[in-house]
């Protein structure tokens, strides 16, 4: 006679940021105690997730869902094992088992596993961005699965970060993350046309020469070196940061961007590539170099000899330490227990004014309006498709254009 089938009840849990079975835990009387389980030998208490049954048929485990009630979940249980008893006893006929329904997948696991995956296959910066992205939709959606959530639930959140005051293009972006763990789990194009959120395209801000000239008076040596280097490179932060003297080409007046496996660094659409720079850069740069400076070390290290990750932090310190700051902006901050803080620049060195990428903006605005074509500036800025480089021609400004203007028919009735 074949060996009596054991109906085991499990609880889904998370664990170390992962959702795991764990069996659920009985008093000396049989009775389930609500939310208990075993987890590597000890009683742990987890109200999170939902229970199920487990047991063999045929050398193969069958699951079924028993809901989110400890009692409910163990009374199914207790009927799973009294019919397969009797079928073992021959009391009843064995029913043909229908095929097990695919595993549901909860909102909360599918945001988590994507907020993992992101951040070991992304950029932090990426990370932190959509850290809170996630977590938000996580808290607001009513859905328990994935596969129940539909449009509606996307416009809902949507329309609750227009109340709080949020942006059309901040809501928008958020759209387009939630978007992304959507579709991973089938749910494509959920939103139509119509449903994103509609926002002004706004000019690429860029550093005038009255700004600049006033910001490298306030740097020191090392400070200036650094900022105009982001500046005649166009490079993106982490492109400047992790940039060693192996990247410059003294020889044919370039730097490069090129990929740091030992440091986690890879560039952007995992591309390579080619920068020419100034020839006064390059001397810049000679002059600036360390007489004990390796091939591989970063042009500028931090105290500790690593690529430093503080470039940001040190621009609104010479701006405000230059009182170059506007004295009107406030900046809203994530802290690490998820509350926000809003960094006020008329207190400190927080001016939203003053940030590395637009550096590049003016370096990408500047070599149109000198005269470069657009393609090859689509290769020095690394850009995959040149709409993301036709964005700069909205600031533009052509000398050309103005004295034509200025002599124009229409000037006459000013």
């Amino acid at each position: 006679m074949p060996k009596q089938a054991r109906v085991i009840l499990l609880k889904q849990i998370k664990h170390n940021d992962r959702w795991i079975p764990a069996p659920a835990l009985f008093d000396s009387k049989g009775r389930v105690r609500r939310d208990h389980v075993r987890v590597q030998g000890n009683d742990e208490v987890h109200p999170e997730g939902g229970y199920f049954i487990e047991w063999r048929e045929e050398g193969k485990r069958v699951k079924q869902a028993a809901g989110p009630d400890a009692f409910i979940a163990a009374e199914l249980a207790r009927r799973k094992q009294a019919e397969l008893s009797a079928v073992r006893n021959g009391i009843v006929p064995a029913q043909p088992q229908p095929e097990p329904a695919p595993e549901r997948t909860t909102v909360a696991a599918a945001l988590d596993r994507y907020s993992e995956y992101i951040q070991y296959h992304r950029s932090l910066r990426t990370f932190r961005t959509y850290r809170p992205i996630l977590k938000s939709f996580k808290t607001f959606c009513p859905k328990i699965h994935v596969e129940d959530v539909e449009r509606e639930d996307l416009l809902d959140f949507a329309t609750a970060c227009l109340k709080k005051g949020q942006k059309g293009k901040s809501v928008y972006n958020k759209l387009v993350v939630i978007s992304q763990v959507m579709k991973q789990h089938g749910k494509a194009k959920l939103l139509k046309t119509a449903d994103w959120p509609s926002f002004v395209e706004t000019v690429r801000p860029i550093y005038e020469n009255a700004e600049l000239e006033k910001l490298f008076k306030a740097c020191t040596p090392h400070e200036e070196m650094r900022f105009k280097f982001y500046l005649m490179s166009g490079f993106r932060d982490a492109e400047g940061r992790f940039t060693t003297w192996r990247d410059v080409d003294f020889k044919h007046m370039a730097v490069r961007v090129t990929a740091k496996p030992h440091g986690g660094f890879h560039p952007k659409n995992w591309e390579e590539r080619e920068v020419p720079v100034p020839q006064k850069l390059i001397t810049m740069l000679q002059k600036f170099r360390p007489a004990n400076a390796t091939p591989d070390d970063p042009l500028f290290p931090s105290a500790t000899g690593r690529p430093d990750g503080a470039m940001l932090e040190k621009l609104k310190a010479v701006a405000w330490h230059g009182k170059l700051n506007c004295g009107h902006c406030a900046v809203p901050q994530e802290l690490k227990d998820g509350s926000i803080r809003i960094n006020r620049c008329a207190e400190g060195p927080f001016c939203g004014r003053w940030f590395l990428h637009k550096f590049r903006h003016t370096y990408a605005t500047r070599h149109l309006q000198d005269g470069i074509d657009i393609r090859t500036l689509q290769q020095w800025m690394g850009h995959r498709d040149i709409a993301s480089t036709m964005v700069y021609l909205k600031g533009v400004r052509n000398s050309d254009i103005q004295v034509r203007l200025n002599k124009g028919s229409l000037a006459a009735f000013a």
